[in-house]
């Protein structure tokens, strides 16, 4: 294989075919550029392309000069480098620093293609469910991944492998993901590869050492660049908002227990990490996850956000009750006009967002006091899931989304059409007009704050206003 693609880098025929195809593919990708190949002035021995004015990315001086942002420069290369690997599979094996300019303009110039490799629908989603399973800790699925992917031959003795995984890789992946260096989860994985039969295929070794020089000339550019840091928004984009099994089987591994459970804090952390990324539309994200929903895998994630609503809009006090009501009352209903309303009332709220406010807050907490304020004059202090999933809430309606109210609407009519959903939206109404009952009754009496329990939770004690 290396000597195939050795002979097939000094055929520039074959080269002026690579930076076409490549052209066709990439060239739209923002701030990345592809020079122009002339094919009637090309043959086997000789390449004649545009002329390109630039200089190396690790060029300073020049990029001082011309004002140019190399954070921005590493971010365009890792981003349209990812979207090269994983999405379709067509990608420059040999991104090194000689291999791309900076244009005066701010563009990313990829040249020299003769060292193009390719990587199946199969092989780069796979490639995807080993880092969940890595993020996961789930040696054995890791193990039988690569059986699949013809790692491993059939019949092998994972359980020493399942082991040695376990071992080798935890101390990597203490790491936070902006200090994790690719290098070293390589390193630890190749002494692994090598102690046991594994047998690794051209497009693995391709796509590995692509990352590998990638990291590398990213941290020569921005020395606190790391590969894995800028890759997880479009890793998060794409396990949020692509319907292939392979992908939606990675979001259900990083986003479900094993019981069907949410893990909340990876949820947003996955909707926060996408959210600004581009092409990400959280409509596609929200219909993927409505399709889980209504599926006989989803009962146990309905109850978890019954809970959740019951427990956050009782919490925060009785005009969140009545808002949540009149939401409830209108998708049982099937009325469109009320959800748009409500929709739009949100979003009213989320669009004066801005990246901080005057006392220095981020987005989601800015807009979070906004609507607390909003509500009522005086809250009580959220519980701590309370203000998870008001921030889950947020961010699949943020403004980084780009997304018009209107666009949910079929969501909402598909979801309010479905038996197992109007069944847990009519518990939710029950549950919060009993909750409401019981604590205006209470306080009535002057009594103390009811205790409510959750559905496969402990007690919770509401407290009074």
């Amino acid at each position: 294989d290396f000597g195939e693609l050795i002979y097939r880098e000094i055929d520039y025929v074959a080269e002026a075919a690579n930076a076409q195809r490549f052209n066709e593919l990439y060239s739209g990708v923002t701030d990345v550029f592809v020079p122009k190949v002339y094919s009637e002035l090309t043959t086997s021995k000789v390449l004649t392309m545009e002329w390109v004015d630039g200089f190396r990315l690790t060029d300073t001086d020049n990029l001082v000069a011309y004002n140019l942002d190399r954070k921005k420069l590493v971010d365009t290369l890792v981003q349209c480098s990812l979207q090269q690997i994983l999405q379709n599979g067509f990608f420059h094996a040999d991104p090194h620093g000689g291999n791309l300019l900076a244009c005066e303009d701010g563009r990313l110039c990829y040249l020299d293609f003769g060292m193009m490799s390719y990587a199946a629908a199969e092989q780069r989603n796979g490639f995807l469910l080993a880092v969940v399973h890595i993020v996961n800790r789930d040696w054995g699925e890791l193990a039988r991944l690569y059986v699949k992917l013809g790692f491993i031959p059939e019949g092998t003795d994972l359980r020493p492998i399942e082991l040695a995984l376990e071992d080798a890789l935890p101390d990597v992946l203490s790491a936070s993901v902006n200090e994790l260096n690719f290098k070293n989860v390589v390193s630890k994985l190749g002494d692994i590869m090598y102690t046991y039969p594994f047998s690794l295929p051209p497009f693995y070794i391709a796509i590995i050492r692509c990352l590998g020089v990638l990291e590398g000339l990213a941290i020569q550019v921005d020395p606190s660049s790391r590969i894995v840091s800028k890759a997880y928004p479009y890793i998060a984009s794409r396990v949020l908002t692509d319907p292939q099994d392979e992908l939606q089987e990675a979001f259900r591994r990083l986003a479900f227990t094993s019981d069907g459970h949410i893990r909340w804090s990876r949820l947003e952390g996955l909707l926060e990490e996408a959210k600004d990324t581009q092409g990400y539309d959280v409509t596609l994200a929200l219909d993927l996850l409505s399709d889980y929903l209504i599926s006989d895998d989803g009962e146990q994630v309905l109850n978890d956000l019954a809970d959740q609503i019951v427990e956050g809009a009782d919490g925060l006090g009785a005009e969140t009750v009545t808002y949540v009501l009149d939401a409830s009352r209108a998708l049982l209903t099937n009325d469109d006009a009320g959800v748009a309303r409500a929709l739009r009332s949100l979003q009213s709220i989320l669009e004066r967002s801005t990246s901080s406010d005057e006392e220095g807050r981020s987005d989601i907490e800015s807009v979070a006091a906004e609507i607390r304020n909003s509500l009522t004059e005086s809250l009580p202090e959220p519980t701590p899931s309370m203000q998870r999933f008001w921030r889950i809430a947020l961010l699949l309606g943020a403004r980084g989304s780009r997304t018009d109210p209107s666009k949910f609407v079929p969501l909402v009519r598909k979801l309010s059409q479905e038996p197992r959903v109007q069944r847990t939206v009519s518990e939710v109404t029950a549950r919060l007009g009993e909750r409401a009952l019981s604590r205006t009754l209470r306080s009535v009496f002057r009594l103390p704050p009811p205790e409510f329990e959750s559905e496969g939770s402990s007690k919770t004690v509401v407290s009074g206003e």
